[in-house]
This record gives structure tokens, sequence and C-alpha cells, in this order.
């Protein structure tokens, strides 16, 4: 069934899922291969919304490890050679997005980069964060674990992150043919398919809503030959999984979209890696947790393998309103009920 525009639709024909209203985007870049494919797809974002693109670069502040007493060196950009060959770098950079006559800002700052650009997305405000996931050189000083994790953790809109795609940008039409949200059902996994929706409606996009049941063998496996009532059980969970999972989507989103619902048995992350390899997905995308001791774990974990490893970008949702800290699966709570 092909995608329809539900912004064509005839009046009266009421669609659950509103546009994202993106405004500002902003793009951090330290000038590498992976912050240029960042960036591409910033400007078409921006493009797309007609947003204005705000294109950052942190210097970072250098501290010695010393055992020595403490040293406050002269900041790098108080140096005038330094500071005009990072803004001809800067504006070099920013050069295609403004001949494609997006608005460009652009931003240097000398401080902690993270902490910079949560800040700065605070100060604009962004409505999506757009950055590579490798640093100069390849090597991951940009990646999870440093710059990319704290953002995502910390990051007050929606995270979209590139890493090894390779020179796909979302620039022509057509060029957003399908998306693969993975949802842990969740109450604030809500929020992530109706932007996973609005994103399909935006682009005529196919989408497949993806839950994998970790730590369980498929209903099928040898494993439940001697157990039939294990398997049966299992069954059960499955099908209590795809009735929910079929819940979370509007039916009338049916009408214009075509949405395929999957149920996979294994580990997460590498289920969403090898479903978006399998159908070529476009676009990951999966929900956050707010900062706190619950933020990088389950959903989390998996998103951290996720981005860290997926051919393609993925765009972290984060969770709004009263389920902004809502971790319980609903699926869950349904099982144990014996629903």
């Amino acid at each position: 069934m092909p995608a329809v525009d539900p912004h064509c639709l005839p009046r009266g024909v009421i669609v659950m899922t509103e546009r994202i209203q993106i405004e500002n985007v902003l793009c951090p870049t330290d000038f590498s291969v992976y912050s240029e494919r960042a960036l591409r797809h910033a400007a078409a974002l921006a493009r797309r919304f007609e947003a204005r693109l705000t294109v950052l670069h942190v210097i970072p502040v250098w501290t010695p490890y010393t055992h020595a007493p403490a040293y406050f060196p002269a900041p790098m950009l108080a140096n005038p050679s330094l500071c005009r060959h990072v803004e001809e770098d800067l504006n070099q950079a920013v050069t295609a997005a403004i001949d494609a006559g997006v608005p460009v800002h652009t931003i240097l700052r000398e401080a902690e980069p993270w902490r910079e650009i949560l800040s700065v997305a605070e100060e604009l405000p962004a409505d999506m964060l757009v950055m590579g996931t490798h640093g100069r050189g390849g090597l991951e000083q940009f990646l999870l674990g440093s710059v990319a994790e704290k953002v995502l953790r910390r990051a007050p809109c929606s995270v979209l992150t590139v890493c090894r795609e390779e020179g796909r940008t979302w620039e022509a039409p057509g060029l957003v043919r399908h998306i693969l949200c993975a949802t842990d059902l969740s109450a604030a996994s809500q929020a992530t398919i109706a932007y996973a929706l609005s994103l399909a409606a935006e682009y005529q996009a196919r989408l497949t809503v993806l839950h994998v049941l970790e730590g369980v063998a498929a209903s099928d496996s040898p494993a439940y030959k001697e157990l039939p009532e294990t398997a049966a059980l299992l069954r059960q969970v499955e099908a209590v999984t795809r009735h929910h999972l079929h819940q979370a989507i509007p039916e009338d989103a049916r009408a214009w979209c075509e949405v395929k619902e999957q149920v996979v048995q294994g580990r997460a992350h590498r289920e969403v890696l090898r479903i978006a390899v399998e159908e070529t997905a476009d676009l990951i995308v999966m929900g956050s947790r707010r900062h706190g001791p619950l933020a990088w774990t389950s959903m989390g974990s998996t998103l951290h393998h996720v981005v860290r490893e997926a051919s393609c970008p993925v765009l972290t949702v984060k969770p709004t309103g009263d389920h902004a800290g809502v971790t319980t699966p609903v699926i869950g709570d349904l099982v144990r009920s014996g629903a």
C-alpha cells in the first residue's frame, strides 16, 4: 500500500499525528568527516522544515595533567591567527548549506564541548540536535563515553546521530523511504511512535514498528520440547505484545502510512541493527530516558549500542510530559495480570 500524505487528505478525515515543529536545528562540528555528514543531514532537515540552522564549533579547554599548582592557560580564541583560521574553517563548512538557501548562524566558543553544546541547545532553544558520533581521525573521543554520550543523556531536545552511513543524505525527495521505530512499549514510548509516524507522513515513508522480547528463545525453539507449558506461556506473551503493539498505532494512521508491526526475540540492540540492515532502513527512531539513575539502563543500553553501530542515522526522541520518567513497560503489567 503506497503511503499517502496526511496533509492532503480530504476535509473531515481525522489524523492523530501532528506535523513535527522544528524551528531551530543545532549541529556541532569538529570539522571531521563524521561532522560533515551530520551537517548535510542538518541542512536537509532545516530546508525541509524551513528552520534556522546553527552550526557550533567548540575549541576544547586544555588543562595539563600535572601535580603542579593550578594553571590557567590563555584562551586560544585570544590568539588572532588561530581564531581567524577556525572561523575560516567554520565558514567553509557551512558554505553548501548557505548556497542551498538555508538560514545559517555560526557560533565559535571555547569551553568543555559537551557542556557548551547543551548550553547552546538551551539558549536557542534547539528543537533538533544533529551530530556525528566520531571525532577527528575517526577516534571515539567524540563517541559514546565522551561528548556524544553526555549530550544524548542530557540534551533538552531530540538528537539525530550520524555514524557509518556512506554518502546518503535526505536532501533529494524519496531518500527517506523506510523508517524503523524500536519501542519498549512503555507509556513513554507513545511519544516516540508519534514522532516516527509524523516523520513517515513528512517523507511519505514506510514505517516498521519493532518490539524485541529479550531473554527468551522463540516459541518454536527445540528448547521448549520438554517444557510445553513454558512454550505456551511464551506464545501468550507474544500474542499480548503483538496486540499492544497494534494498539499503539492509531487506526486512522494506517489510511495514509504503510505500517508494519514486528515482534522478535533476542538481544534488543542486535535485533534492531539486524532488521535495519535487512529492511534497508534510512532512519532508526528510538526513545530515550530523562537524565537520572535509570537514564542509561535497559532501553538506554540498547540505544548506546545502536547509535554506535548503526549504518543509518539514529533519532533519539526525548520523552515529554507526564511520561518523561516512566520506565515500566506496559506489556509487563498485562502479562503479570494474566491478560
